[in-house]
């Protein structure tokens, strides 16, 4: 297969796994028989480096972000220990890899787990999925409303302390508390995932996701990641996604944006080529320089990346 872009692309969202060696209880352990989330028997399989450049052969793809992929709970810097390793051990063609790791900071031992994330020398920020909407349980990813919960509001200053950045995965019930959150930590850059998770297509739906996603950007150190659009929009195409990706763009600034994969997660939903090649029709008229920041030199920058 011959190249498909030339464009050059650092995937800042992307996940892999080894389930011979490691554990994800949400891949081994929740089977779609057994009262399991149906669709994850397509990506509980094992997901390593390799297996992404075959996904992704014929784009230039030049760095990457591996964001926490809900590793054995018991063992949470194990992750981002095991992804160390792989640098370490030169097994990623020598490509530059930023590390996302987990944390909550609601957990009596949260320092401690930061202390070991902060360790490894790739790490950079903490990931913790925050989404919660009460009245629709199958949109409930996590266990409560923890930007209500003051312990975990108050520790989140400890990210300042270990030179640590967050990744904000919500809905946009919860931007505006977010911005709120951002404005108090200006020392602490946030990335909010997957475009900021449109999941109610109603025009009211979309003009809070608007409102939210411009209460965000209002804030200089909160930075959008254009990806992961089959999470909330069913059957996605280029046409359904084109107005959250150019209206994300809009509200953000080509200087605030990221793209990326979602892989092998977005597996579910489409093919890797599918991905890229709709992000870059989408973006076919901006400049050279404003799509060379958006796929890659804002990654570089943001996630302090060593090119």
């Amino acid at each position: 297969m011959g190249t498909k872009s030339n464009q050059k692309i650092v995937d800042a969202h992307l996940h892999w796994w080894d389930l011979e060696t490691n554990y994800y209880p949400w891949l081994t352990d929740q089977k779609a028989d057994e009262g399991g989330l149906s669709g994850f028997e397509v990506i509980a399989k094992t997901y390593l480096y390799e297996h992404y450049l075959e996904d992704a052969e014929g784009y230039d793809i030049q760095g990457f972000v591996h964001i926490q992929a809900e590793w054995d709970p018991s063992d949470p810097v194990g992750e981002t220990r095991w992804l160390q390793g792989l640098v370490d051990r030169d097994a990623l063609g020598g490509l530059p890899l930023g590390i996302v790791g987990f944390a909550n900071f609601a957990d009596d031992n949260v320092e401690a787990v930061l202390e070991g994330h902060a360790a490894c020398a790739n790490t950079r920020g903490i990931r913790h999925m925050l989404n919660h909407l009460p009245d629709n349980p199958a949109l409930c990813w996590a266990d409560e409303d923890f930007m209500e919960n003051p312990a975990w509001i108050e520790k989140f200053g400890l990210l300042k302390k270990y030179g640590l950045d967050f990744d904000l995965m919500c809905f946009s019930n919860h931007m505006g508390r977010a911005a709120r959150l951002a404005r108090k930590h200006p020392e602490t850059r946030i990335f909010l995932e997957h475009t900021g998770m449109p999941h109610d297509h109603t025009p009211e739906g979309r003009a809070h996701w608007r409102s939210g996603m411009q209460s965000l950007a209002e804030v200089d150190t909160v930075v959008a990641k254009i990806s992961g659009h089959g999470n909330t929009i069913d059957n996605w195409t280029e046409a359904l996604i084109r107005p959250y990706v150019l209206e994300t763009i809009d509200i953000f600034g080509t200087d605030r944006v990221c793209f990326a994969s979602n892989f092998p997660t977005d597996a579910r939903y489409s093919s890797m080529d599918a991905v890229w090649s709709a992000f870059l029709s989408i973006t076919a008229d901006f400049s050279h320089d404003e799509r060379d920041r958006m796929f890659a030199e804002n990654a570089i920058e943001f996630y302090r990346l060593p090119v």
